[in-house]
């Protein structure tokens, strides 16, 4: 069971980090380029720290390919159509399946942590629970000021994961 709850937790990363990368080459503005790039390469490295656990645990690397196009290809399928800029309407709707994707992270990762009785792998849940935390924190906050302003505001990578 937790194996198969690590193959999920692997596709959730690499969703999301195919997902941001999309993103980060479709918007104009300097700023939500900058978010979405660090986002995905934070998934990156969380999809890196399962695959150490899956293999810590079974004993074998997984085998990432078919995960890995699975998962790029449902992250494609938001936009079949040539890809284009972004208006502000869009780019709220990106941020809003952003925030369900770092939900759905967080459900898997706090309920996995919750079930295991494996130490190293519920610590990593625990982990990564409070890195898509600080994510989804970050893109509610985006959106926030997008719906108030219109704008995107300043962005450090800093902010999302220390």
């Amino acid at each position: 069971m937790l194996l198969d709850i690590l193959k999920e937790a692997i596709s959730i990363e690499i969703y999301g980090k195919e997902y941001y990368s999309i993103f980060s080459d479709i918007v104009e503005d300097d700023n939500p380029k900058a978010l979405f790039r660090e986002l995905s390469k934070y998934e990156a490295k969380h999809q890196e720290l399962i695959e150490k656990e899956y293999k810590r645990i079974s004993g074998r690397s997984i085998d990432i390919k078919v995960l890995d196009e699975e998962n790029t290809e449902r992250a494609r399928r938001i936009f079949p159509e040539p890809l284009r800029p972004l208006n502000i309407e869009e780019t709220k709707d990106v941020l809003k399946l952003g925030i369900k994707v770092e939900e759905r992270s967080i459900e898997l990762y706090s309920g996995s942590a919750q079930k295991t009785e494996d130490i190293s792998a519920r610590d990593l849940f625990l982990r990564l629970v409070h890195f898509e935390e600080g994510h989804k924190e970050t893109l509610i906050e985006a959106l926030d000021h997008l719906e108030q302003v219109g704008s995107w505001y300043g962005y450090s990578p800093l902010e999302i994961e220390g």
